[in-house]
């Protein structure tokens, strides 16, 4: 056999036994746990939330925040300015915990929110966003509500315009991104409905029967997908608020050598090579520019951009993790669009600390891979 044969042999048995393992992989982490859930449904009456508090912080308007957190270290900055941003605007939180609380941590969230949902994780967030729901269907008479999760850096400066905006739009659904990869999708870590979204029976039947199932693939699919396909229909108007046709304008008043160099705040995956947006002229580069950030998750793609440009206040904290950024190229980005903050060492730490998918074992790296991690 020669070494041509041998090498072509090799990377056919490599890409088998590679295939092999994360369908292994799925079926462990993602099949056995939508049969689990299934079997939880239907033979077990035990709920997922083993706690609930009265807060301390009740308002007297009818606006509703459901804030989905999991800190058990503490809540961090980021947090804590969500939930001060909500309170200054007279929204009544419905923190949902999704791991227990110690008495200084209980007794902090209480002074923040109206109610106090302490649960056991199931479904993660989406599964904590179901219990919420019904929570208030049953108990309250909500004329919006609000959906958040800490899974975003909320920095102070410009907050409490977004949480306005989400609280007081006139749309049925209004968020401060969309999705279009794949399927058209409302991104589900921060996004409001009106009452009558609310109170719909295509809201109340999604949120019925979705089963909460401890697979983040199930949770995007069914869950965060699953939920647009059932309200988006329905919507007589949707608000997006960041969005590259918001985007265009601030864009074409740049001059052409500094949209050139905007090519640094797109992750890895979709940014131009070296000398690539050169060849473009200034309206062929803005366009291109608006692609880029449309045809992702646009909190990714636009991260640096809505940042710099129109002042959004939010940042994933997985830019790092997910091998958008590196965190030269994160610190470099948020020392231009955001000069003035004091949570730069604290964002990178964090981002240092949780590593990349790289740095995953092999058998996490295959769950990396199947997008269950």
């Amino acid at each position: 056999m020669s070494a041509l044969e041998f090498f072509v042999i090799y990377k056919a048995v490599s890409s088998i036994a590679i295939r092999s393992l994360r369908r292994f992989v799925r079926f462990l982490y993602h099949d056995l746990r939508v049969f689990k859930a299934w079997s939880d449904r239907r033979f077990s009456a035990r709920s997922s939330i083993t706690e609930y508090h009265v807060g301390e912080k009740k308002n007297a308007g009818e606006v509703y925040a459901i804030y989905l957190i999991w800190q058990p270290a503490g809540f961090p900055w980021y947090v804590k300015n969500t939930l001060s941003a909500l309170n200054d605007l007279g929204i009544n939180v419905i923190a949902v915990v999704n791991h227990p609380l110690n008495d200084e941590q209980l007794s902090e969230l209480r002074r923040h929110c109206a109610h106090l949902l302490i649960r056991d994780n199931a479904g993660f967030d989406m599964g904590g966003y179901r219990d919420a729901t019904l929570f208030i269907r049953e108990t309250l008479k909500p004329s919006r509500v609000c959906y958040l999760n800490d899974s975003v850096y909320c920095f102070r400066e410009g907050l409490i315009d977004l949480f306005r905006k989400l609280a007081n739009s006139a749309a049925d659904i209004a968020a401060p991104f969309e999705n279009h990869e794949y399927s058209y999708h409302i991104q589900s870590f921060c996004f409001s409905v009106s009452g009558r979204i609310f109170l719909s029976e295509e809201f109340k039947t999604f949120w019925q029967n979705y089963l909460p199932v401890d697979s983040r693939v199930w949770a995007i699919d069914k869950g965060e997908k699953g939920l647009s396909n059932a309200i988006v229909p329905i919507a007589e108007r949707i608000d997006v608020f960041y969005t590259p046709d918001h985007l265009r304008p601030f864009l074409l008043d740049l001059p052409l050598d500094e949209l050139q160099r905007l090519n640094r705040y797109f992750p890895r995956l979709v940014r131009h090579k070296e000398g690539e947006l050169q060849k473009l002229s200034k309206s062929q580069l803005v366009t291109e520019l608006c692609r880029l950030v449309a045809i992702r998750s646009q909190i990714h793609t636009g991260a640096f951009l809505y940042q710099r440009f129109m002042g959004c206040p939010m940042m994933k904290r997985d830019l790092y993790y997910r091998l958008q950024f590196s965190l030269d190229e994160i610190e470099e980005n948020l020392r231009e669009v955001r000069e003035n903050d004091d949570h730069f060492g604290d964002i990178l730490a964090d981002m240092q600390k949780k590593g990349t998918g790289r740095d995953l074992s092999y058998w996490n790296m295959a769950k990396f891979a199947e997008g269950l991690l």
